[in-house]
């Protein structure tokens, strides 16, 4: 019951008017709303905080990627998706629905307010229902994404402060050495040794994961810049965050046709030159500017 698609109709059936609707809801599960969500809060609001989510979504990604191809569950026919939608990789688990479950689980569990608490499960909810209506999942895979989503949330939720007084006990450099070992080993190991998912590859996780590793030292070593308004003008936060999203957007979209998606070393060199912007770059140029 939970893997018929006939279950996609009877929601669009039941809501014919809602598909642009779902079509915006999902968007909120993805990785570019993801990237402007952490940048904005590293920038501006609880850069510390915005570190720890970064590596909370990175956790819930990787693990996605590799239970997908594990389990390597097709996704419904094409012919059942929204309008021209297009969706890669394997069906089961939702990587939206789990990623979300983390992501606003794990927001909602530090916040510890109780709107926090409605406001994350109706969106968990809404992008998860959302993959069912626009015909890319089974209701079966939403279901496992926020079963995994959840685990995830309540195993670093409980790991947090143990893993934080150990790496602070180790040196830095080699802390983000490991990590860049990691990324780097990953994306090796899931090019060449594991079989590849239709339509997709390591590149862009592996990226994201080495150029945290590179970006975050670079920037406490050289910047260390504070998410405060100088002098009290919010105005120059707001430049800040604006400029910024269009530089990071623009290099992310702008690479594109030369560091390309299908090329999975260059499609990491792409996303690692996108977190060292992001995290190091950006940071440096709006630091002595004055934003």
């Amino acid at each position: 019951m939970v893997f018929d698609p006939a279950l996609t109709t009877a929601l669009r059936e039941a809501l014919p008017w809602a598909g642009p609707f779902f079509l915006a809801i999902t968007e909120l599960g993805s990785e570019t709303f993801y990237v402007v969500l952490i940048l904005v809060g590293y920038w501006a609001f609880r850069k510390k905080d915005s570190i720890k989510v970064a590596y909370v979504l990175i956790a819930s990604v990787v693990s996605n990627y590799w239970l997908k191809l594990a389990i390597a569950n097709p996704r419904p026919d094409p012919t059942n998706w929204l309008g021209d939608y297009e969706a890669s990789n394997y069906s089961t688990p939702s990587g939206h629905s789990q990623n979300s479950a983390t992501l606003f689980g794990w927001i909602a569990a530090k916040a510890k307010m109780w709107w926090m608490y409605i406001l994350s499960g109706i969106l968990i909810f809404l992008i998860g229902i959302s993959r069912v209506y626009i015909g890319v999942h089974y209701l079966g895979d939403v279901l496992l994404g926020w079963g995994v989503g959840i685990l995830t949330v309540t195993l670093l939720y409980f790991a947090e402060e143990p893993m934080s007084a150990y790496f602070e006990k180790m040196d830095g450099l080699l802390a983000y050495g490991l990590l860049f070992i990691f990324g780097l080993l990953a994306t090796i190991i899931s090019s060449f040794l594991l079989p590849q998912p239709p339509g997709d590859n390591f590149g862009a996780l592996g990226g994201l994961i080495m150029g945290l590793a590179i970006g975050l030292p670079l920037e406490q070593r050289y910047v260390m810049f504070e998410t405060s308004a100088p002098n009290g003008q919010k105005w120059r936060i707001i430049l800040r965050v604006l400029i910024g999203l269009i530089l990071v957007l623009g290099v992310m979209i702008g690479l594109a046709p030369i560091l390309v998606t299908e090329n999975v070393f260059l499609r990491a060199i792409r996303y690692t030159l996108v977190v060292i912007i992001g995290s190091f770059v950006w940071p440096l140029i709006f630091k002595r500017v004055g934003f």
